[in-house]
């Protein structure tokens, strides 16, 4: 069959469903409710489920987008580690007391020093005093913990002050804060049994103030006051303010 010929029995069929659909909207209504005007033929055909179908509301349709994963970032690989050993930690109890009071006040602790010792210290402060002059006493007894301790920062100085690794920059910054902390000196390292240790030294700051008349500042002489006292400096050039007991180490 001719699409002409498909085209004429599709609108003749409409044609007659638009007939019967006219004929039954002139029934009369068994109603008590008013008869709405009848419906022509052309509103009886295009109100066919037909042609509703085609004037439907048009569907919009949208294009849903999926959003993207989160893009993985890459953990950067931690640096690699210095390659000096960190500084050793402090764990013994004394020694940790000791090191707590560093830079708030002068540990000095007379308790540990041996009785010859005490007596010695104390005959010292005396004629110092007699003479005109003042004494600071800024080290005394030591823990062998605490003297390891100083040791400790001292190598370790020695082995990271020229250093340059990056990676070794912030035990760098640690270590030369505790040496300027502890006041250690280049010249000289803390050796493992010390006077301090072995209760049979101290450390001490002697002045003598301005207002002394020249003639007897020059009669003074530290050394030899010390020497009254029972103590000596065994190392002036190295160490100027550590005195010892003599005869201390036998």
């Amino acid at each position: 069959m001719s699409f002409s010929r498909r085209l004429w029995h599709v609108f003749a069929s409409l044609a007659v469903c638009g007939g019967l659909a006219v004929a039954q909207s002139n029934e009369p209504v068994e109603t008590a409710q008013p008869v709405a005007e009848p419906a022509s033929w052309l509103d009886a055909i295009w109100n066919l489920p037909v042609f509703r179908w085609f004037s439907s509301p048009e569907v919009t349709w949208r294009p849903v987008f999926e959003e993207p994963a989160p893009a993985q970032v890459a953990e950067l690989p931690p640096p690699p580690p210095c390659n000096v050993e960190p500084l050793p930690a402090v764990t013994d109890p004394n020694a940790a007391q000791f090191e707590a009071m560093v830079g708030v006040g002068p540990v000095v602790d007379l308790d540990g020093l041996t009785p010859r010792t005490s007596q010695a210290v104390t005959r010292f402060e005396a004629l110092v005093a007699k003479s005109g002059g003042e004494i600071t006493l800024t080290s005394a007894f030591r823990p062998e913990a605490y003297q390891q301790h100083l040791r400790d920062v001292w190598f370790k100085w020695m082995e990271v002050r020229d250093n340059f690794d990056p990676n070794c920059m912030t035990l760098k910054a640690q270590v030369g804060d505790e040496f300027t902390r502890h006041q250690l000196l280049l010249t000289q390292h803390p050796v493992p049994v010390s006077d301090h240790t072995l209760g049979i030294g101290v450390d001490a700051a002697v002045q003598w103030p301005a207002t002394a008349s020249r003639a007897r500042r020059r009669r003074v002489s530290l050394d030899r006051i010390a020497h009254l006292a029972g103590m000596m400096r065994p190392d002036i050039r190295r160490d100027p303010v550590h005195f010892r007991l003599i005869g201390g180490r036998g």
